[in-house]
C-alpha cells in the first residue's frame, strides 16, 4: 500500500511556449512520480474546457496559476493518506468535485494531471512499467484478457497546412502510414528518412523548409494534390510500394474551409457542395493509396460521414476526432448510424484517465479501430505512448518525427519494443 503523503503542482510551458501544468506525488514510502499535461489550440466544442487565468498581463491571458492553485491548495491537501491503488475513486472525486459535464469548475486540464498522478505512482508502487500497468488495469476493470503482443503503428506527419501550417493548403496534416506488419523501429527509420528525403526536395526546389508546431513542412505549395504528389515523389524514390508496403494519411480539419455548407479547397476553383467534395476526396484517395483520413466532413453531419463511410469504409479507415470529441453519447450516435469505423482519442477531451479507459472500451467494444493522439501543444511527457501500447491501440499519431516532445513519445515506443523482445538490435554492416 502506498498513500499520498503530497501532490504539488507548478505552471511550465508546453511545446509552443504556452503555460501548461506540471504536477509531482509523493507517497508515504517515498515513491515519486512527476506528470506534465498536453493541450490543444483550437478544442472541439464538445471536449472538456481547459482552466485558464484570463489574466491579460500576463500570458496572453493563458496562465494556468488558478489550476495550480486549486492542486496545491485544496485538492492536493484533501487527497493526503489515500491509496494510490484507489485510481477509479479518485476520479469519481474529482469529478463530483468539479461538477460539471465540461469541467469548467476546476478545468479538465487540473483533473487529469492529478488522475496521471495517481496513476503513474500506482504502477511504481504495482513493481510495473506503465504501459503493464494500464494493461492490468484495463484487463481487469473491463474482465478483457488484452496481451500486450505488438507496438501501434505509427501515422506519421509529414506536411502541414490549414491553421496549423501553411496557409496555402487547406489539409491540416498529410501523413505517411507504414504497413501494419512493419516493426516499428523499422518503420520510424523509414519516416524519418523520408522526413529528410521531404526537406531535401524542398531546398532543391528552392521551397520553404520550415515546420510547424508539430514538426510537419510547412512549404509554398498551392493545392492540397501537390502536396501529395511531392510525398509520392518521396516514397517511390524510397523504392517503396505504394498501397503495398507504404500508405498515405490525411487530416482535414474542414472547420478551417468548410463556409456557408460548402468546402472551399485550392484544388477547385469554386466551393464545393457535399457530394462534389466528397467525390473530390474519393478521387485522391485512390490516386494517393490514402489509408487514413480523419475528420473528412464537418463535425455535425452524421448523415454525409455515414454515407462516406458507406461508399469507402472497407479500404479506408474513417477516423473521428472532433467528430466525437471524447463525448460518450456522440459515440454511441456514431455507432449506431455507422458514420465511422475509426476513432482518434487525446487528452483532455475528458478529465480522468478512468473515463479515457471507459472511453476506449467503448470504442474497442464497437468493434472500432482506435487512434491514440498527441496534441498541438506537448511536452516531453510520453505517457500516452504507454496507453497505446497498455491497450493495444491500432494506430498512434504522435506528429513528425522531429521535435523533441514528439521524438520523446517515439523514443518510448522503441524503449517498449525492445523490453517486449519485439526487435533486435543488429550491429551496422561494415
Amino acid at each position: 500500500m502506498a498513500l499520498i503523503k503530497k501532490i504539488t503542482a507548478r505552471e511550465i510551458l508546453d511545446s509552443r511556449g504556452i503555460p501548461t501544468i506540471e504536477g509531482k506525488l509523493v507517497t508515504d514510502n517515498n515513491i515519486k512520480v512527476y506528470a506534465q499535461v498536453s493541450s490543444g489550440e483550437s478544442l472541439g466544442k464538445h471536449e472538456g474546457v481547459e482552466l485558464r487565468d484570463n489574466d491579460k498581463t500576463r500570458h496572453l491571458g493563458l496562465g494556468v496559476l488558478k489550476a495550480v492553485s486549486y492542486i496545491n491548495d485544496s485538492i492536493g491537501p484533501k487527497l493526503q493518506g489515500v491509496d494510490v491503488s484507489r485510481l477509479e475513486d479518485i476520479d469519481q472525486w474529482l469529478l463530483k468535485a468539479d461538477g460539471t459535464d465540461s469541467y469548467k469548475s476546476l478545468g479538465v486540464n487540473t483533473l487529469m494531471i492529478v488522475s496521471q498522478l495517481v496513476l503513474r505512482a500506482a504502477a511504481v508502487e504495482s513493481d510495473m512499467a506503465l504501459f503493464q500497468y494500464i494493461n492490468h488495469l484495463y484487463n481487469t476493470k473491463y474482465k478483457q484478457s488484452v496481451s500486450i503482443t505488438q507496438i501501434p503503428t505509427a501515422i506519421y506527419n509529414m506536411i502541414n497546412g490549414g491553421k496549423h501550417g501553411t496557409k496555402n493548403l487547406d489539409f491540416q496534416e498529410f501523413h505517411i502510414v507504414t504497413s501494419t506488419s512493419t516493426p516499428f523501429a523499422k518503420s520510424l527509420e523509414f519516416a524519418v528518412a523520408s522526413y529528410n528525403g521531404l526537406k531535401n526536395l524542398f531546398y532543391e526546389r528552392n521551397a520553404d523548409v520550415s515546420v510547424s508546431e508539430e514538426g510537419g513542412f510547412t512549404p509554398n505549395l498551392f493545392t492540397n494534390t501537390e502536396a501529395f504528389e511531392i510525398i509520392k515523389e518521396v516514397l517511390l524514390s524510397r523504392k517503396a510500394k505504394l498501397g503495398v508496403d507504404i500508405f498515405t494519411g490525411l487530416d482535414c480539419a474542414p472547420s478551417y474551409y468548410f463556409k456557408d455548407d460548402k468546402y472551399a479547397i485550392k484544388d477547385k476553383a469554386a466551393s464545393l457542395p457535399v457530394d462534389d467534395y466528397m467525390e473530390f476526396l474519393i478521387e485522391v484517395i485512390d490516386k494517393y493509396n490514402v489509408l487514413i483520413i480523419e475528420d473528412p466532413l464537418q463535425e455535425e453531419d452524421f448523415t454525409n460521414w455515414a454515407k462516406l463511410t458507406k461508399q469507402i469504409g472497407r479500404q479506408v479507415f474513417i477516423v473521428a476526432d472532433d467528430f466525437i470529441a471524447g463525448s460518450k453519447e456522440r459515440l454511441k450516435k456514431a455507432v449506431k448510424s455507422e458514420a465511422c469505423n475509426a476513432v482518434l482519442i487525446k487528452f483532455n477531451q475528458v478529465g480522468t484517465m478512468t473515463e479515457m479507459l471507459d472511453l476506449i472500451y467503448d470504442i474497442k467494444r464497437a468493434g472500432l479501430k482506435l487512434v491514440v493522439s498527441h496534441r498541438l501543444g506537448e511536452t516531453t511527457d510520453a505517457l500516452i505512448a504507454d496507453l497505446a501500447v497498455g491497450v493495444q491501440a491500432d494506430f498512434v499519431k504522435f506528429g513528425s518525427p522531429a521535435r523533441g516532445e514528439r521524438i520523446a513519445k517515439y523514443n518510448r515506443l522503441l524503449n517498449i519494443e525492445y523490453k517486449l523482445g519485439l526487435r533486435s538490435i543488429a550491429p551496422p554492416k561494415t
